[in-house]
């Protein structure tokens, strides 16, 4: 299952002693007290058991459906200069590849973000040498 995931572009999972990311707010398959569980995860503390079950594979099923039906975002651009943002946007919009914009304002300093969902990261790679663009500022960050 998990190379399916990531064949699928998905980024936000992880399976116990298997793999996957982990970022603060995830969900997570893993076998707690006998029972297999999807957690989710805030901060590194369950908050909510998403579903339990003594049955490794009715849990796969269920954590694969459930990790499907997530947007998983891929950030492809990082800058400062709306131009750099605006042309990398154009280009992907001309190959049919669906874009989201989300900036962070902090007092003077706006920095444009660019995102693609799922396997669409697959073809931002196969058009560009480096994915994700960040300016040269931006990295020292």
């Amino acid at each position: 299952m998990y190379n399916q995931l990531i064949a699928e572009g998905c980024v936000r999972f992880c399976i116990e002693g298997v793999g996957g990311q982990r970022y603060d707010d995830m969900e997570r398959l893993e076998m707690k007290a006998g029972q297999w569980q999807i957690n989710y995860y805030e901060r590194g503390q369950v908050v909510e058991t998403l579903f339990s079950s003594p049955d490794k594979q009715e849990a796969i099923r269920f954590y694969h459906d459930y990790v499907m039906k997530i947007h998983h975002c891929h950030l492809v651009v990082f800058t400062r200069s709306l131009s750099v943002f605006n042309w990398y946007k154009d280009i992907l919009e001309s190959l049919d590849i669906k874009t989201m914009q989300n900036d962070i304002k902090e007092d003077h300093d706006y920095k444009y973000r660019l995102f693609v969902t799922n396997k669409d990261i697959f073809k931002v790679k196969e058009s560009f040498d480096e994915i994700p663009y960040f300016d040269e500022d931006l990295k020292k960050s």
